[in-house]
Order: C-alpha cells, then sequence, then structure tokens
C-alpha cells in the first residue's frame, strides 16, 4: 500500500525525477528517419521552384520530379535497412556457459546488406533473476570488422543463443555464411548506390 501511494504521489506518474531512468525503445530506425527528411526537404525545396516555371510543362515536371525522389528515397531507405533477411524461433535454451538451466526465449535474426542484427527476449522478460532482452548488431561493411565485433561479444560474456547464432556468420565458420552474405551485401549496396 505505502508503495502505490509512493508512485502515485511522484511527479509525472512515477518517474523520480533525479534517478537515472531506464532506456526507451525508439519505434523508428534513426537511418530510415533521415533519409525520409533528406528527401523531404529536396521535394518540399523543388515545390518551392515550381511556381517559377511557365506553361503546362509545369505539372509534368512536378509529377516526374515527385516520382523520381520517391523512388530514389524508397532505393535509399532499402539500403539501410537490416530487413534483407529476417527469422524468429522460440526455443527453450541455455542462457550462460557451463549452466544447465534453461530459459524459454524469443531468438530473432534480421540480415541487412551491412550486417546482422541478432535479437534475444525472455518468456517472460524476467527468468533466472536477470532481465532478457538483448539487441546485438555485428556489422560487415567495408571498414568493419566482424570477427572482431563477435569476439568483442565473447569478452562482454554475451548468452549462448546470441553468440550461437553470430558464430555462423564469423568468418572460421565451416558454414560459409560470412562470406556469401557479405559478397552479397557489398554487391546489392554498390548496385542501390
Amino acid at each position: 500500500m505505502a508503495t502505490t501511494l509512493c508512485l502515485k504521489m511522484t511527479l509525472f506518474d512515477g518517474v523520480y525525477p533525479f534517478y537515472p531512468q531506464p532506456r526507451k525503445p525508439f519505434v523508428f530506425d534513426i537511418n530510415t528517419i533521415i533519409v525520409i527528411v533528406v528527401f523531404l526537404v529536396i521535394a518540399f525545396s523543388f515545390l518551392l521552384i515550381l511556381p517559377g516555371i511557365r506553361g503546362r510543362a509545369r505539372l509534368y515536371w512536378l509529377f516526374r520530379v515527385i516520382i523520381s525522389l520517391f523512388i530514389g528515397g524508397v532505393i535509399v531507405a532499402v539500403h539501410f535497412t537490416s530487413d534483407w533477411e529476417k527469422g524468429k524461433v522460440k526455443a527453450n535454451t541455455t542462457y550462460k556457459s557451463f549452466s544447465p538451466a534453461l530459459v524459454d526465449v524469443d531468438i530473432g535474426l534480421h540480415i541487412g546488406l551491412t550486417g546482422v542484427n541478432i535479437t534475444l527476449v525472455g518468456n517472460p522478460v524476467g527468468q533466472l533473476n536477470e532481465t532478457i532482452n538483448y539487441n546485438e548488431y555485428f556489422p560487415w561493411w567495408f571498414g568493419a570488422n566482424y570477427d572482431h565485433e563477435y569476439n568483442e561479444g565473447l569478452e562482454r560474456g554475451l548468452p549462448n543463443p546470441i553468440l550461437y547464432v553470430a558464430e555462423k556468420f564469423s568468418g572460421h565458420s565451416p558454414c560459409g555464411l560470412h562470406t556469401l552474405y557479405r559478397i552479397a551485401g557489398h554487391y546489392a549496396s554498390a548496385t542501390l548506390w
């Protein structure tokens, strides 16, 4: 009873102003928002130029420019997404190395042109006295070193399911997925640009 009264009496529905707040998930990808804003600014600038064009060509010119900007915006936005291939599975698996404890989790995989995004969410999120809610990104674009990022994940002690999936895309894996997806991603990226 005292806890509920305390929560109801705080400012802004239970938010304590001088304590760090938990990170809130963002609904959209920042890169996609940047691409949309840039293309909208360019489209708006062309709409400002429109009154200076004479004759019937004005509407044809407007239609041509807006359609071209829309197609270009979609192509660039698709370039920055991580939904080239995706998959999700529910599993009962070990959470940590050398521990027999099993957890019920959802494992998600999103492969993009520039890397792999692996998510791990527990069902329920709180299991084994821990919060199981991970979202890890392993890049493989030209300047990135996938194996180095994977080794950093090992040093940080990421959970077994994330490391297991990430290992399949490493350079030394016998699956060979790293080479196939990385080269295909580079060629697709170059074609889109």
